[in-house]
Parts: C-alpha cells; sequence; structure tokens
C-alpha cells in the first residue's frame, strides 16, 4: 500500500507534502489556515485502487471533517495539478483522469509533450 499525505492552501495555491518533520508544523498549519485542506492519497497495488481522502478543520468541533461535495474535492484536486510540482506522476494522471475529458487529457499531454 502506498499512501501520500498533502496540506493545500487553495487561497494561494501552495502545498506541501507532509513526512517526517514536516508533519508537525502542517498540521499546525491545517488546524489554524483557512482554505487549507489535508489531502490523504492510498493506493493498493494489490487491488489497484486509489481513493483520495480530503478534509478540512471545523472550529466548533475542533476536529478535521471530511469534504464530501464532488465539486469542492475536484477543485481542491485540480488546484494542487495545477499549482503543485511535486505531486508524483501517477496521482496526477488519476486526478486529471478523474475530473478531465479524454479530448481534454490528450491536449494536455500533448502540450505536456512540446
Amino acid at each position: 500500500m502506498n499512501s501520500h499525505v498533502w496540506i493545500y492552501f487553495s487561497k494561494t495555491g501552495v502545498g506541501y507534502e507532509l513526512v517526517g518533520t514536516d508533519v508537525i508544523s502542517g498540521m499546525d498549519a491545517f488546524i489554524h489556515g483557512v482554505d487549507t485542506y489535508l489531502v490523504e492519497y492510498s493506493h493498493s497495488d494489490l487491488m489497484n485502487d486509489m481513493h483520495f481522502f480530503i478534509y478540512e478543520w471545523d472550529n466548533s468541533q475542533k476536529k478535521r471533517k471530511t469534504v464530501f461535495e464532488s465539486y469542492k474535492k475536484e477543485l481542491v484536486l485540480m488546484g494542487m495539478v495545477k499549482h503543485m510540482d511535486k505531486i508524483p506522476l501517477v496521482v496526477q494522471q488519476k486526478i486529471l483522469s478523474m475530473y478531465v475529458s479524454d479530448e481534454e487529457d490528450l491536449v494536455l499531454e500533448k502540450n505536456a509533450n512540446s
């Protein structure tokens, strides 16, 4: 099983993967940031499944809550692809396959190879 966790600041389009010593400061930023999302990605090689879990901080309950609205999930994930350069290619491709039509995907791929 492969997994990654990112923090993404949608207002500024900045984000980074939470690994090692980044985890504590990343969680602080998630809790205290506005329009900040925690994105978990997991991939099971055995079942060839990829899943994204997106969370935002709920100040009233002092805990994270899952983002269920598909439009909001799309905005967060596509924003990450657009603004963050250190997302693994397989994750970028999965996000694009979820939200970009095949024709648009071909244009993006053509432009990337140019």
